[in-house]
């Protein structure tokens, strides 16, 4: 009997299936659109299709582990359950006043977030607890049961449950569940405590309203998955979590929240893992889907976290994978604003009906028409030819445009290619170069069905030596899902002063969170030798208002050790420190549970020559308005050594990538191919 892992990514436009036989290496993948109404119904499709076309049986099926947007779209969307808050008596209104920073200080007509719930459906109970934890006024059991017959009234389908404090001691939040939940079976419930032991009550609302708005439906789609999934013989059941990790099933119905980014970060740990195998520790990641551009990055071979995430206009306090996402991907469509200039999304064709050459029914120029339209693209057929492309419908949308702007169809979508690369250089330098990183001294690894396509541009554009395309660049975040851990993470509020600390004070609060990490071990069943734990601080100088994360290990085991590598961390970010006292904020402990990683398949030295894997050649305009011949090669047709000089194509089931004049593309033994540049500028090269 074969032991199969399969990973299952849900994007904006496709599903992307990756299988692999944990004894052998094999990697079997499949692309199909996703199914946006529900998603389950192109997941457990994908499945099907993959289980026949490599003749597998679902028994097979060891692990399945799925990154799921089904809570992140709701949330888009504004469309979740009739949620209710209860909260502490005078704070009903905290999640409309929310906080006085603005996203942009000088817009005056910015509109802020809907709020979720409205006036009638937020309430007071009348309790409060002290800065250190401590019950200054206990609950009354008549005013909790009054409020529930409230609730019944309303008919609210879930709560949200805040109250001042609750991250230092979760008991009044815990009564007020337990009450509910025996008085209202059913009802969907969250508790700020069980959602963020970090202070700051604005930023944990969000999270604890998010997470009971979302949750009936997300609730709804896992069981119906699971139930789905047992029917035809897959059992083990995981969830990509937005740190990287993967948690059960039934823990991501119970925390959707925690599943905010649970594609993009998939898509980081697979770059990761890669790049640990072939040595390269600096990297600059680029995912380019239909809708959306995906940035992180990772630092001597560590990814870049974050605790504070805003999605869609709430501000949410969740560990996770430091990514910056804007509206620009293969589908995002071309638009001229009020003063005649040309942009580019961040509105987006998607799925359905896409770009105009998908022939579903879209007529406006997208990314992918403009590619059409210069030969970067097939004009024929994508994804192996389960997908048709009719090239004269993106002419004519690109035209649409070009009569807007004076400009013509070539003219245009060039310009368009341009204007979709300058958004990604921007967010780009926007991670970068504010984190005190130089772009130039990392190699991008682009992936995404579009990423490809942008490498060999964006590489030029930022002065960066290499780009590395792994060998299934389209399908890397559910390849980036076959290789993960099993992940949470423990974090609490609790500051302390370091020139007032003992250092055993340190000690004995990283006791406490690893006696809650081995209860959730224990309860994953996660066995002692798989067991990894990671530590960390969040910290700052005494009176600011914002913490740096900063590594805590075994070497540091002084508090003038810990004072220096603050130091230092504080000096990389912004070149200054200062003798000012340093405080904790948080700590923080991630709990690992290791699992086995699937072999991948590596190749010998073949030889330079790529002339085994050359189909052809297509004629592609250029800057100046010429045509130039660009080489066609067949991605699956190359070997370990070969050598690809530009202007070159090189095609595949799920992705395209360029590769420009002056540059060229070097096949390694694990079938990354590794772009360089040759000489020459960018603007020679277009």
């Amino acid at each position: 009997m074969k032991k199969i892992r399969i990973g299952v990514d849900v994007g904006g436009t496709n599903t992307d299936i990756c299988a692999i036989d944990e004894a052998t290496g094999e990697l079997m993948v499949y692309k199909l659109p996703s199914s946006l109404k529900d998603q389950s119904q192109a997941v457990v499709g994908g499945v099907r299709k993959i289980v026949e076309k490599y003749g597998l049986d679902y028994e097979d099926v060891d692990r399945f582990i799925h990154g799921t947007t089904v809570a992140t779209n709701a949330i888009l969307e504004s469309r979740g359950a009739r949620t209710a808050l209860i909260t502490t008596k005078g704070f009903r209104d905290l999640l409309e006043i929310g906080r006085q920073k603005r996203p942009d200080l000088y817009d005056l007509q910015m509109d802020k977030a809907p709020v979720l719930i409205p006036r009638d459906l937020r309430f007071e109970l009348t309790e409060r607890m002290n800065y250190k934890g401590e019950i200054l006024e206990a609950l009354s059991d008549e005013e909790i049961l009054a409020l529930i017959e409230k609730l019944k009234e309303k008919k609210a389908e879930a709560v949200a449950v805040l109250f001042l404090n609750a991250y230092l001691n979760p008991e009044n939040e815990s009564r007020v569940k337990a009450l509910i939940e025996q008085h209202l079976p059913g009802i969907y419930i969250s508790t700020s405590s069980e959602i963020s032991n970090q202070f700051r009550e604005f930023e944990r609302l969000c999270g604890t309203v998010l997470n009971s708005f979302v949750g009936p439906e997300v609730k709804k789609y896992l069981d119906n998955l699971r139930n789905t999934l047992e029917q035809i013989g897959i059992k083990k059941v995981y969830i990509n979590h937005s740190n990287g990790g993967l948690m059960s099933i039934r823990e991501a119905a119970a925390y959707p929240i925690k599943t905010g980014l649970s594609g993009p970060a998939a898509g980081v740990i697979g770059v990761q893992y890669l790049m640990n195998l072939i040595g390269v520790k600096n990297v600059i990641t680029i995912d380019v889907g239909g809708t959306s551009t995906d940035i992180s990055m990772i630092v001597d071979g560590n990814i870049e976290s974050s605790k504070d995430k805003n999605i869609s206009g709430y501000p949410v306090r969740i560990p996770s994978i430091d990514i910056s996402t804007i509206g620009a991907g293969g589908g995002s469509i071309a638009w001229i604003d009020s003063g005649g200039i040309l942009k580019v999304g961040p509105q987006s064709a998607g799925a359905e009906p896409g770009p105009a050459c998908y022939a579903r029914g879209g007529t406006e120029a997208a990314i992918t028409d403009a590619r059409v339209v210069l030969g970067h693209l097939n004009n024929k057929e994508l994804l192996s030819g389960q997908l048709p492309i009719d090239s004269s419908l993106s002419f004519q949308a690109v035209e649409k445009l070009a009569g807007k702007i004076g400009m013509n169809v070539e003219e245009t979508a060039r310009g368009i290619i341009t204007v979709g690369n300058s958004n990604i250089v921007k967010e780009i330098k926007n991670v970068t170069v504010e984190k005190g990183y130089n772009p130039s001294d990392f190699a991008l690894v682009a992936f995404g069905g579009a990423g490809p396509l942008h490498a060999a541009e964006l590489i030029e554009e930022l002065n960066m030596s290499t780009a590395i395309i792994p060998k299934a660049p389209g399908l890397l975040a559910a390849y980036g899902l076959l290789t993960e851990d099993m992940r949470r993470d423990f974090v609490q509020t609790t500051v302390m002063d370091l020139n007032h600390t003992p250092f055993s004070a340190i000690t004995d609060m990283y006791r406490r969170l690893e006696k809650e990490a081995a209860l959730w071990f224990d309860k994953e069943q996660i066995p002692t030798e798989n067991r990894q734990l990671e530590y960390y601080l969040d910290m700052r100088y005494k009176g600011q208002n914002y913490e740096i994360v900063v590594s805590f290990d075994k070497t540091i085991d002084s508090i003038e050790k810990l004072m220096d590598r603050f130091t230092e961390t504080y000096l990389r970010l912004y070149s200054y420190s200062s003798a000012d006292e340093i405080q904790i904020v948080n700590f923080g402990l991630s709990a690992i549970g290791q699992i086995s990683k699937p072999q991948i398949e590596r190749e010998d030295y073949v030889g330079e020559s790529a002339d085994g894997a050359l189909i052809g050649s297509r004629m592609v305009l250029m800057e100046d308005g010429s045509r130039e011949k660009y080489l066609l090669y067949d991605r699956e047709k190359l070997h370990c050594g070969n050598v690809i000089t530009g202007p070159a194509i090189i095609e595949q089931m799920d992705s395209t990538t360029i590769v420009l004049k002056n540059q060229k593309a070097v096949v390694d033994e694990y079938f990354n191919m590794i772009i360089t540049r040759t000489g020459g500028t960018a603007d020679e090269q277009h």
